[in-house]
């Protein structure tokens, strides 16, 4: 029975192998050639032992795979640039939103522990922080921070999966910021293990128009400037993995944000939004651990669970947290861990005023750079809905079950290729929907 085991084992391995890895294990192996002797200073690493250790990010190491030797070189990851790419299909589809593609250029810059760059750049969207301190300073350091919605075309909500159009709005913000913050390594010690408190203030603009479908009677909100006090706090202390998935440890974060804004009046149809939102308020924050699976002795299983809430006062479209489908973060990276996803939804679906979304995940690690997952997710959160009364906002639950491959691919790069399906979200309605992820993150 133990060889029926082990041979199967091996047949699927070499099955996702061939399947997902092989050409870039070929590359992999052809990398720029080294002294023998450094060569030979890299651990050996046979998957087969009873003690085998899954190689951790950015250690070096030797391994064979089908009788070929490969070698992985040591990396520090203090200088990353990746483009990130991706694709988000819902079946049943959303109005006009079936098939969503999203993608990035992702930049870190972490040369030392006085200095931190850290920006998401998609042009139309962009996410940008720099933190930097001096020898003076020691862990407190002066922060400048750059965010931008700028989308050039009319927009509209969901509800139970259709547009609202006779709502729909061009409508975008910047908003740039400074500040001051406290940060300092944290076990295990590695360059993206920290803590960090930050505290900046965030001037900004609010732009709107109307869309060509917008209807008659909707009120556009007013260009307004709007000043934000943001209150951030980070802990990061993950032992990452190969492909920087959470191996062993914990992360936890929340951020605090007051806004106001100027020339603020009531909105919507018949101006029936309220210009309660000039002053608002919004808290959240997030839990994520993994370790071992209890009961086995084994590096390649592990469990992840992760738990994100927040609540507000005030909230509107523009001001509410955005919760949906896509990628699952999942401690992957520092600075997306905080995100909260809603497995098997449309990605940004909802805007709640408060909400709980608990998830959890088994992985294995079939190769050192192949991990197979399932997943599941319940959600609780305040969204629209249509009723005989009309749309009215309601608090329902939201679970999901799902499978992920994460691995390694062709020209070097990371795959992941993950299903969901949501048992809450209403498509054609019908209780239900699928959602099909592929993105992929090439270094460049």
């Amino acid at each position: 029975m133990l060889k029926d085991v082990t041979r199967t084992t091996r047949l699927l391995q070499l099955l996702v192998c061939c399947l997902f890895m092989f050409p870039a294990i070929s590359t992999h192996a052809e990398d720029v050639p080294e002294a023998a002797s450094q060569k030979e200073q890299l651990p050996m690493q046979h998957q087969e032992v009873p003690n085998y250790r899954t190689p951790h990010a950015g250690e070096g190491f030797r391994t064979e795979l089908f009788g070929r030797e490969i070698t992985v070189q040591p990396l520090t990851g203090r200088s990353v640039t990746a483009l990130d790419l991706g694709v988000a299909v819902n079946v049943p589809g959303a109005d006009n939103k079936a098939i969503l593609p999203f993608g990035d250029l992702y930049l870190w810059r972490h040369p030392k522990d006085q200095s931190l760059f850290r920006a998401d750049i998609a042009l139309l969207y962009n996410d940008i922080f720099w933190a930097g301190s001096s020898s003076q300073l020691k862990s407190f350091e002066w922060v400048l921070t750059f965010n931008s919605y700028t989308i050039p075309f009319a927009q509209y909500e969901l509800v139970d999966g259709k547009a609202v159009k006779s709502e729909e709005l061009t409508w975008g913000y910047v908003r740039p910021g400074f500040g001051l913050g406290y940060r300092q390594r944290v076990s295990p010690g590695h360059q993206d293990n920290m803590l960090a408190v930050d505290l900046t203030v965030e001037p900004g603009f609010l732009f709107f128009d109307k869309g060509s479908n917008t209807a008659g009677n909707f009120v556009v909100p007013n260009n307004a400037f709007e000043l934000r006090e943001h209150l951030q706090f980070r802990w990061d202390a993950f032992e990452r993995n190969l492909l920087s998935l959470p191996q062993q440890g914990f992360a936890v974060g929340a951020d605090v944000v007051h806004g106001n804004r100027t020339n603020w009046k009531n909105w919507g149809l018949n101006g029936s939004e309220s210009a309660d939102g000039r002053d608002y308020f919004l808290c959240t924050g997030y839990f994520l651990a993994a370790g071992r699976v209890p009961g086995v002795d084994s590096d390649r299983h592990r469990l992840i669970g992760s738990l994100h809430a927040g609540v507000g006062s005030n909230l509107d479209r523009f001001s509410a947290p955005r919760i949906g489908g896509g990628v699952q973060p999942m401690g992957v990276e520092y600075g997306s861990t905080w995100r909260p996803v809603l497995p098997g939804s449309v990605i940004q679906e909802f805007f709640p005023k408060h909400y709980v979304v608990a998830a959890g995940e088994y992985r294995w690690e079939a190769l050192f750079f192949t991990y197979l997952s399932l997943n599941g997710s319940v959600g609780w959160l305040d969204h629209l809905t249509q009723t005989g009364r009309g749309t009215i906002s309601k608090n329902d639950v939201f679970t999901s079950l799902g499978a992920r491959v994460t691995t390694g691919f062709f020209f070097d790069t990371n795959m992941k290729l993950g299903y969901n399906y949501n048992f809450g979200v209403i498509r054609d309605g019908r209780h239900g929907g699928h959602e099909i992820v592929l993105y992929f993150i090439k270094a460049l």
